[in-house]
């Protein structure tokens, strides 16, 4: 290939210009081949362990440079891979249920944060110790922003690269290799809404130069802290749960204080429902009792509590970070480089819940209502003492504990990562070793629990009064508890690398890359005692803890052949041993073809796999709450209590199988001229053995299929006559247990398109334009391989368009820059083979579909007083609300949208050598 399109027909090069600017001008520099100091010098680029002159591979590569980055005013990396086209959501650490406060993953593709890979300067990280239910994912959170040079983004599979969960794609996280001088930069933010304050504050300091002093050391301190952003501060549908003037139902709560009551009346056969004290619930809070039984006959009001308006729910919690980040470099001779680092990261972050609350029916841990309780109905008690309830005389209790201290999770971190390697050259081959340790230890303190045995005593003895604050005050010393619970996680690796050039062909030579890594694998949770005993009110029972650990031994090797002097193949392959389940050998085949100067046309077709994780592979059962709508009992007649949670269980196995995976993408890259840069690559990603639990939609859509399936258990209560009487065809759900399988298959599609340019205009100063859009195709899955394909591609949660655009312009001491990010149209629901759940209820305005959303970031910056940078930064400038979307409780999609609006930040950085 010819010098002039190895120095600029990519969009890596592209990206690269910034944060590398040194290195493309020794590209596009005529230099002396016999001067060794003047060529330019061999990268490497994630995707390939080979290093290169010619930055373009035969895989599509993002790059995000440090000054991108920096521009939107994002202090961390969460903040800002969320909003790039190829992420799906993930997990997000702005959000009060789950079970890992304050940490945050990737989901490239959409097909799950455990097949992503995400590298600091391409080796792994541990796991993040406390697993999402049963997910484990590295958190982003645990890097620190500060010592961020760039990141790449390998969009293709790379299995046969980097091993187990390579399979959607690599997230490289690629550090400063030096620094010197000192660098200052502070930052302060707050939302529209006068909440969600931050500050950020970081110190570089470096010493050394690498080609003078053959030596360079540097450490970045970064602290950042931030307060909750409450979303009841929001407007309209966002604020409230009162989403009758927006088209669906009051979904304020009959949780509310002092509480409601609620009976069948024995004459009617309707539900009652009564306030435990009517003149305390404001007029506002007070609705009809057919609010809530829908079709079911009733009569009465309830007194209602808005969880979002009037609660203590935030969205985003508060969080305290400190991260120290350092780096050795040490050129003993000409031929070896000694090298070290370390990382050293705390995250605490504290969410505030939704206040305790009884639920006293059937079903629940404390019962209905004794018919001995001071505050049971006098009215309901007849001559004989027995009560006139209808049905089966069950009075059932809805109410919050506002009394009680309010219960939260705060959620310490603490990520440790150390690296001691060394580099050289041996003749014209390259090599490194190095030793990797990498910990997670998560310690997560529950706050202001409740015991459930002296509570349910107090509640069926009559010592706790609802709404009795006086009364409980002794009450509150015996059954409020706080809890904690431990995990650690970690990832210890020796790996040895080697690169170099083969021989030679009539097109070039033949390079070579080839290694062996040997890492071990731990897990160890210990939940606090109380909660393996089940004994906190309202809390799923924890389990009993997990102590697991395996060996990994791995070899691969990687070819680049010069097929014809513009054309170059790329193969790869890599052998993993693993202690628990077996071994995995993925290859990887890519060609690249570049018919003139300007085009290059390329493509692949890789294997992946991903191994069981030490939690999914544990005897490990996790308890939570779901909820649902069953079918078989909520039939339509029937409506009360329908959309309650449950108990849920979802069992490891020992015996899973790793997924495995098939990918390809076709692509080609196009430079007409200079200063414009245009890349489209088509992708599939096709998934099979998935490991999963079966979807619980489709096991309660048909029960009889499931019967007996030792993967699927559920629970009834047997039917009562008062709910046969009011249609109900099928007893109350008690339990779902659902163990996990290799079952499920997923098949993935799109096209990518990456857009970049730079245009010098002179004294006008220079503009740079980008687009990134990823479309989805087609998203196909399928629970098991007996179930037909599912198409999912555009329904909720799996939009099919998502696209970054944004304009940059430069012209010193001035910059400033502006980015749109754009979420496309979504269905109302997620499974185009049911009836819209929304139209079901009688709300069908709302199965239209979910409107997309975009909002708009700008930001400036001012160099003009020496070693000094003043910039500001105004995310969703406009103060864009998401669309309405009633989901979880919350009037918007918020695993991809945010309700944070419009967010203004300055800062300052101060910098001098």
């Amino acid at each position: 290939m010819q010098n002039k399109y190895k120095l600029k027909s990519t969009v890596i090069a592209a990206g690269l210009a910034i944060s590398a600017p040194q290195l493309l001008f020794a590209q596009s520099t005529s230099t002396n081949a016999t001067d060794p100091a003047a060529l330019p010098e061999r990268v490497t680029i994630t995707g390939s362990n080979i290093k290169r002159v010619n930055l373009e591979t035969a895989s599509p590569v993002q790059i995000i440079t440090r000054d991108e980055l920096v521009r939107g005013g994002a202090t961390s990396l969460n903040e800002v891979l969320r909003t790039i086209a190829v992420n799906q959501g993930g997990i997000n650490e702005d959000r009060t249920n789950g079970f890992s406060a304050g940490a945050a993953g990737l989901n490239l593709r959409g097909i799950g944060s455990q097949a992503t890979l995400l590298l600091i300067n391409g080796r792994r990280l541990a796991a993040y110790a406390q697993p999402e239910f049963q997910t484990t994912f590295v958190d982003l959170n645990s890097i620190p922003v500060g010592a961020v040079e760039r990141i790449e983004i390998l969009k293709d599979g790379a299995s046969a690269i980097y091993g187990s969960e390579a399979m959607a794609g690599v997230v490289n996280i690629i550090l400063r290799k030096s620094f010197e001088g000192v660098e200052f930069s502070g930052s302060v933010g707050q939302s529209q809404y006068e909440d969600g304050q931050q500050k950020r504050g970081s110190i570089s300091v470096g010493y050394g130069s690498l080609v003078q002093d053959k030596f360079n050391a540097y450490a970045t301190l970064d602290v950042r802290q931030r307060k909750p952003m409450y979303i009841g501060n929001r407007p309209v549908y966002i604020g409230t749960q009162n989403w009758a003037p927006y088209g669906y139902k009051d979904n304020r709560s009959l949780y509310t204080f002092p509480g409601n009551l609620y009976w069948t009346d024995k004459a009617t056969g309707k539900f009652v429902v009564q306030p435990f004290d009517k003149g305390s619930c404001p007029p506002s809070q007070l609705v009809p009792a057919s609010v809530f039984f829908g079709a079911s006959p009733s009569m009465g009001e309830a007194c209602v509590f808005d969880d979002l308006k009037d609660g203590t729910y935030n969205s985003a919690g508060k969080t305290d970070r400190f991260g120290l980040t350092s780096r050795l470099t040490w050129q003993v001779t000409p031929e070896i480089t000694l090298f070290s680092e370390l990382m050293f990261n705390r995250n605490k972050a504290l969410i505030t819940g939704n206040l305790h609350f009884v639920a006293g029916q059937n079903g629940q841990p404390t019962g209905p209502l004794p018919i001995t309780h001071p505050q049971y109905p006098k009215e309901l008690i007849g001559p004989d003492g027995k009560t006139l309830a209808g049905g089966n005389g069950t009075v059932r209790v809805r109410a919050q504990l506002k009394d009680f201290p309010g219960q939260g999770q705060d959620n310490t971190t603490d990520f440790g990562r150390y690296l001691f390697g060394a580099k050289g050259t041996i003749g014209t081959w390259d090599w490194e070793a190095a030793y990797l340790t990498n910990t997670s230890k998560v310690t997560s303190f529950a706050s202001s629990g409740i015991l459930k045995t002296p509570f349910i005593n107090a509640f069926q003895n009559g010592t706790f009064i609802f709404g009795g604050s006086a009364q409980n005050a002794d009450l509150y010393q015996q059954i409020i508890s706080d809890s904690s619970d431990f995990f650690k996680s970690g990832m210890h690796q020796f790996d040895v690398k080697f690169s170099g050039e083969l021989f030679s062909l009539p097109a070039g030579p033949v390079s070579m890359a080839a290694g062996l890594e040997r890492r071990r694998e731990t897990l160890k949770t210990v939940p606090d005692p109380l909660s393996i005993a089940g004994e906190y009110y309202n809390r799923a029972q924890s389990p009993k803890g997990i102590d697991n650990s395996r060996n990994i031994t791995s070899g691969y090797f990687e070819l680049s052949i010069p097929v014809l002097k513009n054309v170059e193949a790329q193969l790869a392959a890599r052998h993993d041993r693993y202690s628990d389940y077996g071994t995995s050998t993925t290859p990887k085949f890519g060609i690249k073809w570049s018919p003139t100067q300007s085009l290059l046309m390329r493509s692949t077709y890789s294997e992946g796999f991903r191994a069981p994780t030490l939690v999914e592979n544990s005897t490990d059962v996790r308890n939570a709450f779901i909820s649902f709508r069953d079918p078989e009992r909520c039939n339509g007649i029937f409506t009360a209590g329908c959309n309650d949670n449950s108990p849920y269980q979802s069992g490891a196995n020992p015996k899973l199988e790793p997924e495995k995976a098939k990918s390809w993408t076709l692509g080609m890259v196009f430079e007409p001229v200079s200063w414009l840069n245009l890349s489209i690559d088509a992708w599939r990603i096709k998934r099979q053995n998935e490991i999963s639990s079966y979807d619980l939609t489709t096991v309660l859509a048909n029960p009889s299929r499931y019967a007996g399936d030792p993967a699927v258990s559920i629970t009834r209560d047997p039917l009562t006559p008062a709910d046969q009487a009011a249609g109900a065809t099928a007893g109350e759900i008690t339990n779902i247990k659902l163990l996990l399988t290799n079952v499920a298959i997923t098949d993935v599609r799109g096209i990518d398109l990456d857009v970049r340019g730079k245009f010098n205009m002179g004294e006008y100063g220079r503009f740079e334009p980008k687009l990134a859009v990823t479309f989805t195709r087609s998203y196909l899955n399928a629970p098991s391989p007996d179930d037909s394909l599912i198409q999912y591609a555009g329904s909720r949660g799996q939009p099919k368009y998502k696209a970054t655009l944004g304009l940059a312009w430069k012209k010193e001491p001035y910059a400033f820059s502006a980015d749109i990010n754009y979420r496309g149209r979504m269905s109302s629901f997620d499974d185009f083979t049911q009836p819209c759940t929304l139209e079901r209820e009688g709300y069908p305005g709302l199965c239209n579909g979910i409107a997309s959303f975009s909002t708009v970031n700008i930001g400036g910056s001012y160099t003009g007083i020496k070693d000094w940078k003043l910039s500001f930064a105004i995310q969703n400038a406009f103060n864009k609300m998401p669309p309405f979307a009633p989901y979880n409780g919350l009037g918007f999609y918020w695993p991809l949208d945010n309700a944070m609006g419009r967010y203004i930040q300055f800062s300052a950085d101060y910098k001098f050598k």
